[in-house]
């Protein structure tokens, strides 16, 4: 293997001036020499040269496997793009999110022309693959491998961006679809910012090229300061109930204000959530303007000063902060650590607020975030060609500078070792997270090689040594007490269910024991969306009036349930199909995951069409339908045909399902028109809206009429329309006649839909 580092020697600028610096890490020699010149290759890339990662890659890199870990913005797209240009089959990108895809494939279809994009859109399934290029996420490239899709036949090389995947909890879905590109032999490019002992990464990839560096496309500065040195932005005195996680956040203000310049692009990380929501509150308690519509309190002030990124903000609200964030409009984002494993920010000055602790037992100091979190987050700092310098402040809570520094400087030392290897040695017992992981993994295994499925397991990274553990035997033993394979190691049909939807085994026990309960149907289903954690929406209304009533409403109807249903959050997802969440005035779109399970229900229903074929469910395609629109708009299931309304959305929807209420309407069918709801009670409609809005609702007179406006116009808009909306509808449509139904009228479509059980 070769085994090379780019030296921080090394220079680039966007002119496509600069020089290569490196040292051959086998023979410890170290040489200079000029970036390649585009010109001279067959590379069709926009910059005059390779930048000096590029081109060592370029010129090093012959046939095999390949590991390249380089910070943020060095430009590993390019370096993709020389390791699958001129290859004859097809290749993949494969990237660990939505939105990593989407970027990737805007890039790669300047290099490539035409590019594919597998995401696990149901609709997707139904367009054949016809450029050389997919790019794909983790998930859905292991179901791809693991169902024969033809798109994967010919593949003949795979980059993996991201690879430090890895070390976090989605490594079990990409060692699993490493190991079998392994044992096809296909090419592997592995790509990385910060990876520690990625030499034993290489080694398990069998890699021809190995490529680490020093260099950085943005020089980045690096200061370590307290916290503590920063004042409170606010006298904890002015506020109620301050304590530890509201210190940090006011001094974290404080930072921000007295470290960034004028029209600088600042990002804040910070450790938690919690403090994160705590530094947009008390900007928000100094009108400072909020770019957040959903927050956990009332807005006073919308603009774009300040706003805070995360998982659970809203969809449509964290792309409109990414877009002004880009664009220029907001120079101030609060984050969390997911922005910096997600869509590329640049910022110039990058924050980072840590805390450290004593730990009793270990008897040393840990902090949080981890250390390779704090180098995901630095490479942030930096925007080539805009500025010749990044800077990142690190701001230690609770721990001396040095004991920061040490941890940092330790960071890329530690061993390799994958989530489920981790998980493995830390849990003794075969139960909870490891019992889920490892079912799976197992299952996975004896798709792949039936009844010698240990030689799976020890072509793996997290087993190659450990494949004769005896939990490997205890999972055996459970999928076979549990049905999911015979004694012949032969996959039952519940295993090929599994296998082939991405259901875990333990998932699909827990929606077995919930049929058997008298709970209500999304509950039943709840263990079938097991991509989902559903644990967004609670802190936003905790402080609200109405909120412990509703929430003893919930509680008390899933209490036959047991633990389970608080543990996976069961509770908080029936509070958004119930439309409680519209009784508060903080929330202008569902939070986090709730704000886009369309595509989650299409394939919901291909879940519940399978697992009536198999005879687990008796669910009829009218039931079907009415379960994909409450999920989906947060509506009770009575009311849920009103999400058939184009635009209607989940707060809207709700409240007319109020003003309905209030004309004694029970109840809604698929098959309705609107218009013809509404001619009965037309007069007494628009009232009856602004009641709801100002006591369903709570909101102001003004809004609340301003509200009412809106929503009227969109039922005019929508007066001819069945309830039904078109992308369930036409899904379910595909799913039971296949793609004739793209050409079928809708209300002829419906009438077949409803017709066939």
């Amino acid at each position: 293997m070769l085994h090379f580092k780019v030296l921080s020697k090394s220079t680039f600028t966007p002119e496509g001036k600069g020089k290569l610096v490196y040292k051959d890490l086998l023979k410890g020699t170290i040489k200079e020499e000029d970036l390649v010149e585009v010109s001279k290759t067959d590379l069709k890339l926009e910059f005059k040269t390779l930048n000096p990662i590029q081109s060592l890659f370029y010129k090093t890199y012959q046939k095999g496997n390949a590991v390249v870990a380089a910070p943020t913005s060095a430009g590993k797209s390019g370096i993709a793009y020389i390791f699958l240009h001129n290859r004859k089959g097809r290749v993949v990108y494969a990237a660990p999110t939505k939105a990593l895809v989407s970027e990737k494939a805007k890039e790669l279809k300047k290099l490539f022309g035409k590019v594919d994009i597998r995401t696990g859109e149901v609709i997707e399934e139904f367009k054949p693959v016809r450029s050389q290029i997919v790019v794909s996420t983790y998930e859905n490239l292991a179901l791809a491998i693991r169902n024969q899709s033809p798109w994967f036949e010919d593949v003949e090389a795979v980059v993996i961006d991201e690879i430090h995947a890895l070390l976090g909890n989605r490594g079990q879905i990409l060692e699993e679809v490493i190991a079998e590109l392994l044992s096809q032999q296909i090419d592997i490019l592995g790509l990385s910012a910060t990876l520690p002992g990625a030499d034993k990464l290489a080694g398990w990839l069998k890699a021809s090229l190995f490529i680490e560096s020093d260099w950085r496309p943005v020089p980045l500065e690096r200061r370590i300061i307290p916290l503590k040195d920063f004042k409170y932005w606010i006298k904890p005195q002015e506020l109620d109930d301050i304590g530890s996680d509201e210190r940090f956040a006011l001094r974290m203000l404080t930072a921000i204000f007295e470290l960034a310049e004028r029209d600088e692009k600042v990002i804040a990380f910070v450790p938690k959530k919690s403090i994160g929501w705590k530094m947009l509150e008390f900007a928000n308690h100094e009108h400072l303007e909020i770019a957040n519509k959903t927050t956990p309190f009332e807005v006073k002030k919308e603009g774009f000063e300040i706003a805070f990124h995360n998982a659970d903000v809203p969809k449509e609200e964290r792309e409109e902060i990414e877009k002004s964030f880009r664009e220029g409009n907001l120079n101030i984002l609060i984050a969390t650590q997911t922005l910096a494993y997600g869509v590329n920010l640049p910022a110039d000055k990058v924050l980072i607020g840590v805390k450290a602790f004593w730990d009793q037992n270990e008897r040393k100091y840990r902090i949080f975030p981890d250390t390779l979190d704090i180098l995901q987050e630095e490479g942030r700092a930096g925007r080539f060609g805009i500025k010749e310098k990044g800077f990142s402040y690190i701001l230690p809570y609770g721990s001396r500078v040095e004991v920061v520094k040490k941890s940092l400087n330790q960071a890329l030392e530690r061993e390799f070792e994958t989530f489920l290897s981790r998980n493995l040695k830390e849990n003794a017992s075969f139960k909870g997270e490891l019992l889920k992981q490892l079912t799976l993994f197992v299952l996975v295994a004896i798709l792949h090689r039936k009844g010698d499925f240990k030689k799976f397991l020890q072509e793996s990274f997290s087993f190659r040594l450990l494949y004769n553990h005896p939990v490997i035997d205890e999972a055996v033993e459970w999928l076979k007490l549990h049905g999911f394979i015979d004694k012949k190691y032969q996959l039952t049909e519940k295993g090929k269910f599994c296998l082939k939807s991405g259901v875990p085994p333990v998932n699909f026990e827990e929606f077995v024991r919930r049929k058997s309960l008298p709970l209500p149907v999304e509950a039943i289903l709840r263990p079938l969306l097991y991509t989902k954690k559903f644990d967004s929406i609670y802190q936003f209304l905790k402080n609200f009036p109405h909120f412990e009533e509703l929430n003893e409403r919930i509680i008390s109807e899933l209490a036959v349930c047991g633990a389970e249903c608080i543990k996976d959050n069961t509770h908080q997802f029936l509070f958004f199909t119930r439309g409680f969440t519209v009784k508060f005035v903080n929330i202008s779109n569902p939070p986090g995951e709730f704000s886009y399970l369309g595509t989650d229900v299409l394939h919901l229903m291909r879940l519940l069409l399978e697992l009536r074929n198999i005879g687990e469910i008796e669910l009829t395609n009218e039931e079907i339908l009415r379960i994909a629109h409450t999920i989906k708009y947060g509506l009770p299931l009575s009311y849920a045909p009103l999400g058939g309304i184009k635009g209607i959305g989940h707060i809207r929807a709700n409240l007319l399902k109020e003003a309905l209420l209030m004309e004694g309407l029970k109840e809604l069918n698929h098959f309705q028109i609107l218009k013809e709801i509404l001619e009965s009670f037309e007069e007494n409609l628009e009232e009856n809206l602004l009641t709801a809005a100002i006591e369903y609702r709570s909101l102001s007179e003004e809004k609340a009429k301003r509200e009412v406006k809106t929503i009227l116009s969109l039922l005019r808009r929508n007066r001819e329309t069945l309830l039904v909306d078109d992308k369930i509808l036409t899904t379910l449509g595909i799913f039971l006649f296949g793609k004739g139904a793209l050409s079928v009228k809708k209300r002829e479509l419906l009438q077949s839909v409803l017709e066939l059980n």
